[in-house]
């Protein structure tokens, strides 16, 4: 007797999430540990994703060319996802891990904001409700009106908004395309972007960390694709809260590598935040489970 298991979409998909999540973090070390500029880290990551992204469709023989009624939705993927990693790698130079982690991860609010505007999910009240921890919590680490005030954190938020809304294009897409197609057209399109703005750069970088820039690429390809197939798998609303893993991971690298550990009101602000998503995965667990009753 062969005992066969069966996984859920929405396990898979948060599953996926957390493998993403752990990629993520450790693409972020690394792209905190090279010297190379924003733009280049950037254009290496989104480069690199892009050419092994192309092979797997010609191995696949996935469908390259995306439908008509996606290219609007595609088109916003790939420039608010330009805009969104752009700020995100910058937050990551220039903010603790951890705080960077955190803030560019409110993404999983913005997600569930333009799922309910954009795509109409329903979203219950008692999310709405425990969101208000989490934007408590993010004052805490951005402390606006302190001494301690760096404008990067700006930076991160407006990057965890941009992710959001390319996400909730994946999201409008669906299944419609191949998760490998959204994937290329989106590092097509911004290794496009930074190749143009870092071409000068590129052309005078004495010595070039190869390995590095490689390894930012090939987590930053692993995390996209789990991210991507996470969110076709299963309601956005429900599978965004779990890419904060990724803080948990954060956090643990950057202590042990650079040990790094957030002033006292940044912690309050973490305690705010994870608290608050232990409670939306909580709910949102329990609101599955009934519906599937």
């Amino acid at each position: 007797m062969i005992l066969k298991i069966v996984i859920s979409n929405h396990n898979k998909a948060k599953l996926l999430m957390i493998i993403s999540a752990l990629s993520f973090s450790i693409m972020a070390a690394i792209v905190k540990a090279t010297c190379h500029s924003v733009v280049v880290k950037a254009f290496s990551r989104q480069v690199f994703s892009c050419i092994i992204v192309l092979a797997i469709i010609f191995i696949n023989n996935n469908r390259i060319i995306p439908l008509k009624k996606n290219r609007i939705k595609l088109i916003l993927r790939c420039l608010f996802g330009t805009l969104g990693i752009y700020l995100y790698f910058y937050s990551i130079d220039n903010l603790l891990l951890a705080n960077a982690s955190m803030l560019t991860r409110l993404s999983p609010f913005f997600v569930t904001l333009f799922a309910f505007l954009i795509l109409k999910e329903s979203v219950y009240a008692m999310n709405w409700l425990i969101f208000i921890p989490m934007i408590i919590g993010c004052g805490f680490i951005i402390k606006p009106n302190s001494e301690l005030f760096n404008p990067a954190s700006i930076f991160a938020v407006i990057s965890a908004c941009s992710g959001a809304f390319a996400y909730t294009m994946i999201k409008a897409i669906g299944k419609d395309e191949s998760p490998y197609t959204i994937i290329f057209w989106f590092t097509l399109f911004s290794s496009g972007i930074y190749f143009i703005i870092a071409f000068n750069e590129l052309l005078f970088i004495d010595e070039i960390d190869y390995l590095s820039l490689m390894m930012i690429g090939a987590f930053g390809v692993v995390g996209q694709i789990g991210l991507t197939i996470s969110y076709q798998l299963s309601k956005a609303s429900y599978v965004a809260p779990y890419s904060y893993f990724y803080i948990i991971f954060s956090g643990l690298i950057g202590f042990y590598i650079w040990n790094e550990i957030p002033d006292m009101l940044s912690l309050i602000g973490y305690f705010f935040i994870i608290t608050s998503y232990y409670y939306l995965i909580r709910f949102q667990n329990q609101s599955l489970s009934d519906v599937e009753q």
